[in-house]
């Protein structure tokens, strides 16, 4: 007998029932509990080489935070014989699987549509449709290793619109190779749901979110604890309807592998997979590694505001308070880890061996003023940044954006803090490998005994640190972020040393950031350099370096560099402030995509004069800012 072939072996078998025997569990009335799916347990049953599950796709009550906490009735998958699972059970198997699955659909008035059961790799999706009360059976290789998933919607929707009740029925399949014991790593499944009847009864909307790493909403996301210089591996799954900007605070991972639900690979020497912000688009896959070399308390997030602030909760939800009165609670609370929520993931990293010694350089002091003004972006009143030089600026001046900070490797620096707002604050250093006290995340960073406060208004703080590396990264509020850091609270950090100076007459910062208050409903405009008519005047043969910082809480945004009718090129020579190696830094396209909180360096030569625009627009519809790049003539020579 010919054994099956490692390519795709799909077959769909239709059961009345009685046909296929099996044992669902979920027949009550009353929906059924889910438990959150921390992806620690492969399902189902391998026996020589080939996996059988059986699943159920029921109605259950949903706890995406405390499990005493408010819930919500959704769709979800359960292993035959044990409770509902948000996300699914966890497929996990070596390379050259065979895996047979049989879904039975109890849903009483949904036809289901299930994605991803197939081989991999694949360049198109086999659907599985299972009508109100039948079975299906399917039966495939697993394929290459990897790192995919598998989703299904009753509401005959693709997954990038898919935010309802059917928006949890997601689950991870993870592929090892064939020979290699599975890797000790842990895998994340990031889940949206969204609710909008005004929106669905013609009204004005009022759109209302939850978004969840493997169920869960912080602080009832899973905790880790490492030792320092333990090596981290982890998988991120974006299985829900928009791309989600990773980042991982104190620390550079490295991305190995790439992929989505069809497709996963490993990146090759040529790829930038060094970061501390990664993009990961709806049906995007990521498996990265880092080494936490400092203790403290650090978070990985999505760096979008709205999916980390406290006001996505299940009651704002349930309750559909008015944005006017959740925003006047948010502002006023004080900000431990209960004011986050959503896309967050805590860990503890414990301290070995002896302590660094620290610098015995004169440190360089700053003083920086955070302040309210009524004459911000749009006309709107602006939160703030000043650096004070002399004397106290007035109480109602700010600086938008922040001022761009100059600090130096290796000098230790000693930033005072001083909050003039009458709500409290903090500040976050975005991409610094700095210890994790002044981190800025209040309520968190730090050590047990010994945890960051809020900067509470008519208080100070003094952020000490020392920067250990040169390149370009980002401060910012850490408070409330759809107001605080849309109306003005972030600004460009600029590290220098012998081999990374900065000249502004080549250095250029393309600083993009909100442009005034947003909220859950609402998204902010968009400024760069603090304005919606940016230009700078550059020198045809003059190579220049631009330092392009997307900040916008609320966006992903698209630079595109050239003429109306040609693109240049530009040669990338940093991510998030470390330097590329040479096989990364080649010239291309002068085109990227960024999130909230990534940035990169560019060198970029205007070869003749002429007009040239640097666009950065929304990559979905928003609004769209072109910088003006005027170009002169070459200064000439003139010989003695």
């Amino acid at each position: 007998m010919n054994p099956p072939s490692p390519v795709l072996l799909l077959s769909a078998v239709l059961s009345l029932g009685a046909a296929v025997p099996h044992s669902r569990g979920h027949t009550s009335k009353l929906p059924p509990r889910a438990s959150a799916n921390e992806n620690r347990r492969p399902a189902g049953t391998v026996r020589d080489g080939k996996l059988d599950l059986k699943l159920e796709i029921v109605n259950a009550k949903w706890f995406p935070e405390a499990e005493s906490g408010p819930s919500l009735t959704m769709q979800a998958f359960a292993e035959i014989g044990r409770a509902p699972e948000i996300p699914g059970p966890m497929i996990r198997v070596p390379e050259g699987t065979e895996i047979h699955i049989t879904i039975h659909n109890s849903l009483p008035d949904s036809e289901i549509a299930v994605h991803g059961l197939h081989t991999r790799p694949a360049t198109a999706d086999d659907i599985l449709k299972i009508p109100v009360g039948a079975t299906r059976e399917v039966t495939f290789q697993a394929g290459a290793p990897g790192t995919y998933f598998y989703w299904a919607t009753s509401a005959k929707k693709p997954l990038n619109f898919r935010v309802g009740k059917d928006s949890q029925l997601s689950g991870a399949i993870i592929v090892d190779p064939r020979d290699a014991p599975p890797k000790a790593d842990h895998t994340f499944l990031i889940g949206l749901y969204s609710d909008d009847p005004d929106s669905l009864a013609g009204r004005t909307p009022h759109p209302r979110e939850i978004v969840v790493i493997n169920g869960k909403s912080w602080p009832y996301t899973e905790r880790f604890t490492f030792t320092e210089g333990d090596s981290v591996s982890w998988r991120v799954i974006n299985a829900a309807d928009g791309p989600h900007p990773m980042h991982l605070h104190g620390f550079y991972f490295n991305v190995d592998r790439s992929g989505g639900e069809g497709v996963d690979s490993v990146l090759p020497p040529t790829a930038i997979r060094q970061a501390n912000t990664k993009l990961v688009v709806s049906g995007g896959t990521m498996a990265f590694r880092f080494v936490p070399d400092r203790a403290g308390n650090w978070l990985f997030h999505c760096h979008l505001a709205g999916h980390v602030d406290g006001a996505t909760n299940v009651n704002n939800i349930l309750h559909r308070r008015p944005i006017a009165e959740i925003e006047r609670e948010h502002a006023g609370m004080e900000h431990g880890p209960h004011a986050m929520a959503g896309l967050i993931i805590g860990f503890h990293v414990l301290p070995r061996g002896e302590r660094r010694v620290a610098s015995t350089r004169e440190p360089q002091r700053l003083r920086l003023l955070i302040q309210s003004s009524p004459r911000g972006y749009s006309h709107k009143p602006a939160t703030g940044f000043v650096l004070q030089q002399g004397a106290e600026p007035s109480r109602d001046s700010v600086t938008l954006p922040g001022p761009t900070l100059l600090l130096e490797r290796g000098r230790p620096a000693r930033i005072t803090i001083v909050n003039h707002l009458k709500v409290p604050t903090s500040v976050h250093w975005h991409g610094l490998e700095i210890e994790s006290y002044p981190d800025g995340v209040a309520g968190w960073s730090g050590m047990p005994g010994n945890i960051l406060p809020a900067i509470q208004p008519a208080d100070s703080f003094i952020a000490e640190y020392t920067p250990p590396r040169a390149g370009t990264f980002i401060y910012h509020s850490h408070v409330n972020e759809l107001m605080q850091t849309n109306t003005g609270m972030y600004g460009a950090l600029i590290v220098t040393d012998s081999t990374h100076p900065f000249d502004p007459r080549i250095d250029k910062i393309v600083l993009v950031g909100g442009g005034g208050p947003g909220n859950v409903e609402q998204r902010s405009t968009g400024r760069v350099n603090g304005t919606t008519t940016p230009q700078f005047e550059l020198e045809a043969g003059t190579t220049y370096r631009l330092h392009l910082i997307m900040i916008h809480p609320q966006a992903v945004v698209v630079f595109r560099l050239g003429t109306d009718s040609t693109m240049a090129r530009w040669t990338p020579v940093a991510k998030d402030g470390a330097d590329l190696p040479p096989e990364q830094s080649t010239p291309r396209a002068a085109f990227v995509v960024m999130g909230a909180g990534e940035n990169g360096e560019f060198l970029f030569t205007p070869e003749r004069p002429g007009l040239q625009r640097l666009s950065v627009q929304t990559r979905q519809a928003g609004w769209h800012i072109p910088v003006l790049l005027f170009v002169r003539p070459a200064k000439k020579v003139v010989a003695n």
